[in-house]
């Protein structure tokens, strides 16, 4: 207890008074200093923008948003650090530099698989006592000694700490963290309040659900933005009207905030509320609104994000294209179409991802012609999404041609839409693949063809048999048992 006083009280955490104290209040947090007055900013995520490509099929070509703040929960019964280890933690982010400290924060609570004290990919060097206190912080906190630390750090003057304090006090479940967000909702510092507001978001407790409702008339546009995040992630269908009437206020990161919130309960009634934010003259708030109405995937929003395709911002085009990929509605066919000759290779992308959606044959052509595309990533969802479209028999030109395709990525989509397509015209480039060096290459040529129902494929799978690599053969006679 007395080595925990002095670190606490050296790390500038909180009054020595309060050390060993589970108040039932937060504790009030040092005297921050002046804060200058708010101006509206943009709601941003704080995570590059990139592409990747999800599993196939049909393949979303998508640029994702920061990291998810939701702890990734461990329901193993492990507790994470005590309060000297909260202390300790926070006295370090205090003393790092912002960037860092914000990169760090983000995978408090989130492993991803790479935390724990089985960690192979370690250096050689790397000590057994931070291996241990690593794992240690991907737990939620339990100690009770731990609460009025974090109570009085939703008030630090450095945002990276006040975030760490929400995060690890959402990630907790012990009812006393949780307690400690809502009485912060009442705390006379907006800081406070916004940072109780983001813990309540990461931790969803029934509790805070009420006083966050409350919060989206708080007096500071910063608190109602992030108590209009927090509220969309208890996906409660109760909140859309209170959320509605904040799409038109004049912060446009309240405006966002509430899109994505609407976005989250996936409810259809938000649908039309949610359609005037298309033509909303910030940017990110179009594409929040555009990124909302795909998740709540309902077609009476299609004609308008058809309108919207042509968006001067190429995030936003990004967005709408992919909702209307999520909406499946084939009225978009011809307008996503049109898209695959977008100057931004991401738009084109992701139009051929969501024709894959739509499976619409009409869109054959108009993909056909992307598998030429510059760009790699482009070509590689045009392939699959030729592979995805319904009633169509005949493999055009440009996929038999990736067939040959150098890039071993480009050529394994090609061979795995040629087979789910089954055109007989791909039989002989196919049985060429069966003799690559490659045996994954031969795998997928031999999956393939035996999805061509022709009595060409016989022989090549008959001497698929012979392949010295036992799943080839497996695969082989597999197929020909369904002759």
């Amino acid at each position: 207890m007395r080595a925990l006083r002095l670190l606490t009280v050296a790390a500038g955490l909180i009054p020595v008074a309060l050390v060993g104290q589970v108040p039932a209040t937060p504790a009030a947090p040092p005297a921050p200093p002046a804060r200058p007055a708010l101006a509206p900013r943009a709601f941003a995520f704080s995570g590059p923008r990139m592409h990747f490509r999800p599993p196939r099929p049909p393949r979303p070509f998508r640029a994702p948003r920061a990291p998810h703040i939701h702890f990734h929960r461990f329901d193993q019964g492990q507790s994470g650090p005590d309060s000297a280890g909260v202390a300790a933690l926070l006295g370090s982010l205090a003393r790092t530099d912002g960037s860092v400290c914000e990169l760090a924060v983000d995978m408090l609570g989130n492993g991803w698989g790479w935390g724990g004290r089985g960690q192979v990919n370690a250096l050689r060097d790397q000590g057994e006592a931070v291996r241990a206190q690593r794992s240690t912080l991907q737990y939620p906190v339990r100690d009770p000694r731990a609460f009025p630390l974090l109570a009085a750090s939703l008030g630090r003057s450095e945002p990276c700490v006040r975030r760490a304090s929400a995060r690890l006090l959402g990630g907790s479940d012990a009812p006393a963290a949780a307690r400690v967000l809502v009485d912060g909702l009442k705390h006379s510092d907006p800081r406070v309040r916004e940072a109780a507001a983001l813990g309540l978001g990461i931790g969803e407790d029934s509790t805070g659900y009420e006083p966050l409702l409350q919060a989206l008339g708080d007096r500071d546009p910063e608190v109602v933005r992030m108590a209009a995040w927090a509220v969309g992630e208890y996906e409660n269908p109760g909140a859309i009207p209170a959320l509605v009437r904040l799409l038109g206020r004049a912060e446009p990161g309240i405006r966002a905030a509430s899109a994505g919130a609407l976005g989250d309960i996936e409810d259809p009634a938000a649908t039309r509320p949610l359609l005037p934010l298309l033509r909303d003259r910030d940017a990110l708030v179009r594409e929040t609104t555009a990124e909302a109405l795909g998740s709540l995937e309902d077609s009476t929003a299609t004609a308008a994000l058809i309108d919207a395709l042509g968006d001067k911002d190429a995030r936003v085009r990004l967005a709408v294209v992919q909702a209307l990929g999520s909406l499946e509605d084939r009225r978009a066919t011809q307008p996503l179409i049109a898209m695959l000759r977008d100057g931004d290779a991401g738009v084109r992308g992701a139009a051929a991802a969501a024709l894959g959606s739509l499976e619409d044959p009409a869109a054959l052509d108009g993909l056909a012609r992307a598998i030429g595309d510059t760009e790699r990533e482009v070509r590689l969802q045009a392939i699959e999404a030729v592979g995805s479209l319904d009633e169509v028999h005949k493999a055009p030109a440009q996929l038999l041609a990736a067939l040959k395709d150098g890039d071993r990525e480009v050529q394994h989509a090609a061979i795995e839409a040629a087979g789910r397509i089954g055109d007989p015209a791909a039989v002989s480039a196919l049985a060429g693949l069966i003799r690559s060096e490659s045996v994954e290459t031969r795998r997928a040529a031999v999956e393939a063809l035996a999805n061509v129902e022709d009595e060409t494929v016989t022989p090549y799978l008959v001497q698929a048999m012979k392949d010295k690599d036992p799943e080839v053969r497996r695969r082989a006679a597999e197929a020909l048992g369904d002759r």
